[in-house]
């Protein structure tokens, strides 16, 4: 039996300039971090005395005759990378976090069951990043960006650089350790109470490379890496309300009043720069507050809805096999 252990993320600055519509005319830059809230995938050899091939237990419970049968879409998309269509798999799925909630789960999911399969292997974070967006892009065909997949399998605080072939560079942001410490303890992460299916909102980021919204997102990202170089908070902050201004005109679907008022509320209580995470529509809400104060204030308002956080410095382990 094999577990693996693999980190969410919170992706701050240049979301949507990670789709190879966009990076492979501009190229891309991502800052961001994986945080210390995890999915775990349990896998093993199915017994022979059982009368199916493989199950897969997630928010369902899948038991087939024949590989191509799951419903799953990682799991299908994995078996089918690795040819597994004759291995008899148990596939069991745990998490800290509810999935569709734009913190990167999806993949998550994909580079841990990656991991969990080539464990012997050893395979590195750059192979798993690579294989998951492999799987995800080319083998599933799902619509969507390149960053979550990298989070997942290299972790910590870092920039994301894509050029245009999609190749990509991971370097840890140059921040000192009393600075995150400030970080974390002026940020927050709030539920909006409500998950979403991400494909609808996904293929509405796909506006390809003249969007001008995407090339301010992209100005935005470095200015962001710079403000984290400088060890700014107001700044990271700043930028990271005008990042969200103007992801919200990519897509209709990215923001609704609900999501707006929630954002607003949260702007009266201290926080000083907010956005919603992943694709939008639903999910958390990560923001920045003017203090430790303010952030107990916020966290004490929807305290059934914070979560407490930390960064990952790892990405996807194996924890037990």
């Amino acid at each position: 039996m094999v577990i693996s252990k693999t980190p969410f993320r919170i992706s701050l600055f240049g979301g949507s300039t990670d789709y190879e519509s966009f990076f492979s005319e501009h190229g891309s830059l991502l800052v961001g971090f994986a945080i210390d809230k995890y999915c775990y995938i349990n896998l093993r050899k199915n017994p022979k005395i059982f009368d199916y091939k493989s199950k897969v237990a997630y928010s369902s419970v899948e038991t087939v005759k024949n590989n191509k049968d799951i419903k799953h879409d990682g799991v299908r998309g994995v078996i089918d990378y690795f040819d597994l269509l004759d291995e008899r798999l148990e596939i069991s799925y745990f998490s800290d976090l509810p999935a569709q909630t734009g913190i990167g789960s999806s993949s998550s999911f994909v580079v841990g069951l990656i991991n969990a399969i080539m464990h012997k292997d050893k395979y590195s974070a750059k192979e798993l990043a690579d294989a998951a967006i492999t799987v995800e892009r080319h083998f599933l065909n799902e619509v969507g960006g390149i960053q979550d997949q990298i989070w997942a399998a290299y972790g910590g605080l870092s920039s994301i650089a894509i050029d245009k072939t999609g190749n990509f560079l991971v370097r840890p942001l140059p921040v000192s350790e009393d600075f995150i410490e400030f970080f974390l303890d002026t940020s927050i992460l709030i539920y909006t109470g409500r998950q979403r299916k991400s494909f609808k909102i996904a293929s509405s980021h796909e506006t390809g490379s003249t969007d001008s919204n995407k090339q301010k997102i992209l100005q935005l990202a470095h200015s962001g890496y710079n403000a984290f170089c400088n060890e700014d908070h107001k700044q990271i902050a700043e930028l990271l309300r005008e990042s969200w201004e103007s992801k919200k005109k990519i897509s209709n679907l990215v923001c609704n009043p609900e999501i707006n008022t929630m954002i607003e509320d949260l702007h009266d209580c201290g926080m000083i720069g907010g956005k919603l995470i992943g694709s939008g529509g639903s999910g958390f809400i990560f923001g920045i507050t003017d203090s430790p104060e303010s952030k107990y204030e916020i966290c004490q308002k929807f305290k059934d809805r914070c979560v407490d956080f930390g960064i990952s410095k790892n990405g996807s382990e194996i924890i037990h096999e």
